[in-house]
């Protein structure tokens, strides 16, 4: 009796589970606009900014994913700045099913149009056809209008998926929210958002040692007091705007930075090779002798049992001297519309500047007294425990640029990730 009421409870939270997963797909998924199929989302920039700049970032992420390349039938189809409004055709393949014997997928061809205005873009998908061979011999060409509209793609209720149409409709609703989704990481950043799965958060406080308390606020070289994140005074601007990968949250998690929640380091979001070859801030030294500069080399592990990230600095470069005198230090990470922050840091020492304030960004405090910004979509809180001189003896290999080492090796700095934060 026992078994049989375990397979019924089995079986009764199974058909749930899946109603639920479907629920998305049916009505009002597919908007119709005239009879025709057209997703659209306004995609709002967390960070204000002109609508040329704001152009010219999406003209570089549409020429970056939609350049034309050999296979392929993507191109950008028109860049109209006088208009504010961008065109692209997209090509992309819907795998249905794909196993050792057989290969059921359809490709689909879509118009991407941007349109940029008060610092929004406004993202459309339209024109979707798809390339679909079904009979085992000719290719066929389906509009979606035929295809993946509630007429065709629910039952007569609406309360159901097709069984042959349905395959159609949810790879194409989930295509089209990738492609606003990439749009949104771009230009803001990875964010968390209220709806997750508890266990992709660290639900306990900061270490004993780290935990928060009423410290004194760091002062920049300039003497002017930072706020201490958590504070009134340096709550960042929230993100209101979706982004992927996100992961939906059950319950609020705890967080001691405002406008952060903070995540396990093994749930770090993308591909670290490609963040630090992005817009990378490391900040360090002590509060009243605090320095920040770029960063591309690097990497994440392992080391001690510990959860580290690991950098390489310039010999010559001030931010030596700054990461030798304190004992934590941040890396942040940046959207493209920081661009020109990054360029200054990038560009001016701060032996001689106070790049924090030439920066224009906003500095904030972690639990563990290093210094961050606001404006990062996410950072790594980090305290130093190996920092290491790379001397001429431990390179192997001769196939390395002269200008790396002229000035002499880089030197090593391995830090135990305290705490990551994400918006």
């Amino acid at each position: 009796m026992k078994k049989l009421l375990f397979l019924l409870t089995f079986a009764v939270v199974a058909i749930v589970v899946r109603a639920q997963s479907e629920a998305k797909y049916l009505a009002g998924a597919v908007p119709e606009v005239d009879g025709r199929v057209i997703f659209s989302r306004t995609i709002s920039v967390a960070k204000l900014i002109a609508d040329d700049k704001l152009f010219d970032l999406m003209e570089t992420w549409a020429k970056e994913n939609y350049a034309s390349k050999a296979g392929s039938k993507q191109r950008v189809l028109l860049v109209d700045k006088s208009g504010s409004s961008i065109a692209c055709q997209g090509d992309a393949d819907l795998v249905f099913k794909s196993t050792a014997l057989s290969l059921d997928k359809a490709g689909m061809l879509y118009q991407l149009i941007i349109q940029v205005q008060g610092g929004k873009c406004e993202a459309s998908v339209r024109s979707i056809k798809y390339e679909y061979n079904d009979t085992g011999s000719k290719v066929n060409t389906y509009p979606a209008e035929e295809m993946i509209v509630d007429k065709y793609a629910l039952n007569s209720k609406g309360d159901k998926l097709s069984s042959y149409y349905s395959k159609f409709r949810v790879h194409t609703v989930d295509s089209v929210n990738a492609i606003f989704d990439r749009i949104d990481v771009y230009l803001n950043g990875v964010k968390v958002r209220a709806g997750a799965v508890e266990r992709e958060y660290n639900t306990l406080a900061p270490v004993a040692q780290q935990a928060p308390v009423q410290a004194e606020p760091v002062v920049s070289q300039s003497g002017a007091a930072l706020p201490i994140a958590g504070s009134a005074l340096s709550e960042p601007k929230a993100v209101t705007s979706i982004a992927t990968p996100v992961v939906e949250a059950l319950d609020e998690v705890p967080s001691t930075m405002v406008g952060f929640r903070q995540v396990l380091p093994d749930k770090i979001p993308g591909n670290i090779i490609k963040l630090l070859n992005n817009w990378t801030l490391i900040t360090s030294g002590t509060p009243d002798d605090t320095n920040v500069m770029t960063a591309s080399w690097g990497g994440l592990g392992v080391f001690w049992e510990k959860p580290v990230a690991f950098c390489f600095l310039n010999p010559t470069r001030y931010s030596v001297s700054t990461m030798d005198k304190g004992d934590t230090y941040t890396i942040s990470f940046y959207t493209e519309a920081y661009k020109d922050a990054m360029l200054y840091c990038g560009q001016n020492s701060g032996r001689n500047t106070d790049k924090i304030k030439g920066s224009g960004l906003t500095p904030i405090k972690t639990p563990s007294g290093a210094t961050a910004f606001a404006e990062a979509w996410m950072i790594f809180e980090c305290k130093k425990i190996v920092a290491q001189q790379i001397s001429p003896d431990a390179v192997k290999t001769t196939e390395i640029k002269s200008d790396w080492s002229k000035n002499g090796f880089h030197k090593m700095y391995i830090g135990e990730i305290l705490n990551v934060w994400i918006k």
